[in-house]
């Protein structure tokens, strides 16, 4: 399809780094979930050290199985900034609502976006009036934006009839960090929810009904959890930024630039893959990019990722 969206840009060690944000929504089912990715943006020819302080381009053509699909030909990667929205038993939920548009951040590329996000959403066939949930693995610049949208002066709930869960520890993470940015995101993405009366605490293992539940995996953020779907004989696992690339499966050791700790995050990353390997679990990337489902494959003592290809929406 063709890609109408503006790009934002931003400069990495190796030159510029644009993310174009093409129409790539998709749909999967798990038993009776049906799970649509809808995306924000993509953003390839990343060198790894940029976001991967331990690894580089060598580690990455290591795995050959990473490249064309998540990698390129020089051991670049891509990443991309996505929602993931189940429906469920009448329920439509919206999971990490992505960056949104019209912010001020830290990061550059997440700085004033103008992307489509909404009209995907729609076109996926989400109102954004029906969603009755919202949900976040954790409390990131790229997990919370679509949360509100700019009226007018306002920042106000973009999903009006929806509950938005906020993970027990997590806003208070939030509210302690001692940094602009944080200010920023708890001022026009999570203020305006409390505002509303909109906003809902719940535990770090949840049970959320119709088979999904959270599952602790602390590290990247100290309240970071998973989402487990559970339905029928199916089984999926949304990996929240428990695992951000596929090039993880088969180098765990590699530490994301923001985790907050790093060990406590290997152990998180180690015991997921190894219960959704257990279970022959789909799994659902947060940030894999272009093909972000598929399954664990045994690769020696690692993982390979096996695509699962969803249909094409919207």
């Amino acid at each position: 399809m063709t890609d109408t969206t503006e790009t934002a840009a931003t400069t990495g060690p190796d030159g510029p780094i644009a993310t174009p944000a093409g129409e790539r929504s998709a749909r999967w089912q798990v038993g009776e979930v049906t799970i649509t990715a809808v995306v924000e943006s993509e953003t390839a020819g990343i060198p790894p050290a940029f976001m991967f302080p331990d690894a580089d381009e060598a580690l990455i053509l290591g795995h050959p199985w990473l490249v064309p699909t998540w990698a390129d030909a020089q051991g670049n990667l891509a990443m991309r900034v996505q929602a993931f929205v189940l429906q469920v038993a009448g329920r439509t939920i919206v999971l990490d609502p992505c960056v949104g548009n019209g912010r001020q951040r830290e990061v550059p590329w997440f700085s004033d976006l103008r992307t489509p996000f909404l009209e995907r959403l729609v076109a996926a066939g989400i109102d954004p009036g029906s969603v009755t949930e919202v949900l976040h693995t954790h409390l990131h610049v790229d997990h919370v934006g679509w949360g509100t949208r700019r009226e007018g002066d306002a920042w106000v709930p973009t999903f009006p009839a929806a509950t938005y869960r906020y993970v027990d520890g997590e806003l208070a993470w939030l509210s302690s960090r001692d940094d602009d940015d944080a200010r920023r995101i708890h001022a026009d993405s999570v203020q305006p929810i409390l505002d509303a009366g909109l906003a809902e605490s719940v535990a770090v293992d949840a049970d959320l009904g119709d088979g999904l539940r959270f599952a602790p995996t602390p590290g990247h953020t100290p309240g970071h959890v998973s989402l487990w779907i559970e339905s029928g004989d199916a089984v999926a696992l949304v990996t929240g930024d428990t695992i951000h690339h596929p090039f993880q499966l088969a180098e765990p050791a590699v530490a994301f630039v923001s985790d907050d700790d790093v060990a406590l995050a290997r152990t998180s990353r180690d015991d997921v893959l190894a219960e959704a390997a257990a279970r022959s679990a789909l799994v659902l990337g947060t940030h894999f990019p272009t093909e972000p489902v598929g399954r664990l494959a045994p690769d020696g003592e690692v993982w390979r990722f096996e695509a699962a290809p969803g249909e094409p929406v919207g």
